[in-house]
């Protein structure tokens, strides 16, 4: 014989994830496109003009990369956005690290790479 409350709750719960996996899907569909800055060829800075003429390049992969540049950057986490990796520099001591999630995209990484030599070339 049929349990229709036991049948109710697992197809509910199915369904909860069904609309969870979909969300998901759609946020990340909006999310993996690379900034405006990115989508046209740039030339770069002189050696001279640049924040930071060599860095020392640190690059981590982070499991809570998302979060960890959301503090970073002060740009929170919401459903429809959220920063794909990011970068911050000492000038002093020539040092900059990148950060990102355990997936990204080569765009985030020289997205990030030339703000290491240029700093704040989009703010």
């Amino acid at each position: 014989m049929l349990d229709r409350s036991r049948f109710f709750r697992q197809s509910h719960g199915l369904w909860h994830l069904l609309v969870l996996a979909g969300a998901c899907v759609l946020t990340a569909c909006q999310t993996l496109q690379p900034p405006a800055v990115d989508q046209v060829r740039f030339t770069p800075q002189a050696v001279a003009q640049r924040t930071i003429a060599e860095p020392k390049i640190k690059y981590l992969v982070r499991q809570d990369g998302y979060d960890y540049c959301a503090r970073i950057t002060g740009i929170p986490v919401t459903p429809t956005s959220r920063a794909m990796a990011c970068a911050f520099w000492n000038v002093r001591r020539k040092e900059c690290t990148i950060v990102t999630p355990l997936e990204t995209g080569y765009n985030y990484l020289g997205h990030e790479l030339r703000h290491c030599f240029e700093g704040s070339f989009h703010d």
